[in-house]
């Protein structure tokens, strides 16, 4: 090519290049966005979707619940949470309701179980279960109440009593 039609393909390219928009070619966006990081242009990020917002933290909780009890409750036989009880403890978060831990952290949990709850197992729940974050901080610095944004915590109902004859249907 003579240089004057390579002055003139440079030139067109250089023009084109100038009249696209910079975002005519990026990557596809394979990483998580990084709060606090400012984004690179030719490399989008990923937004994670949000989470919804869970209406009451009684069904999250009631995951763990029955496998963790034997060693709330101070069971002697009971040294160490079962996998069922780390997995349950877990799977709390995974549901997106981890603003309930705060209900596991304060001790209203134990209003769910048969008897008095160790405190000192409650809080070594986390750690023995391979959890990343400490429950005992978590109860000192987020009081649990819905000012907080923290769903309610409603009792399971109690079953009747024995011997009580339920009420006829209508």
């Amino acid at each position: 090519m003579a240089p004057s039609k390579m002055s003139f393909v440079i030139a067109l390219l250089v023009a084109l290049a100038a009249a696209t928009p910079s975002a005519a070619f990026s990557f596809p966006p394979i990483l998580p966005c990084i709060p606090g990081l400012p984004r690179i242009p030719l490399f989008p990020c990923v937004e994670p979707p949000p989470l919804k917002p869970v209406p009451e933290c009684l069904t999250p909780l009631m995951n763990m619940v029955p496998a963790c009890t034997a060693f709330l409750t101070d069971d002697a036989d009971v040294t160490a949470p079962p996998a069922a009880c780390c997995e349950g403890f877990r799977e709390v978060s995974h549901m997106g309701a981890a603003i309930c831990y705060c209900y596991v952290a304060n001790g209203d949990i134990g209003r769910l179980l048969p008897a008095p709850m160790n405190f000192t197992r409650m809080y070594s729940l986390s750690i023995v279960c391979g959890s990343n974050f400490e429950l005992k901080a978590l109860a000192e610095h987020l009081p649990c109440t819905q000012d907080n944004g923290v769903p309610p915590l409603p009792l399971p109902p109690s079953p009747p009593a024995a011997g009580k004859a339920s009420p006829p249907a209508p």
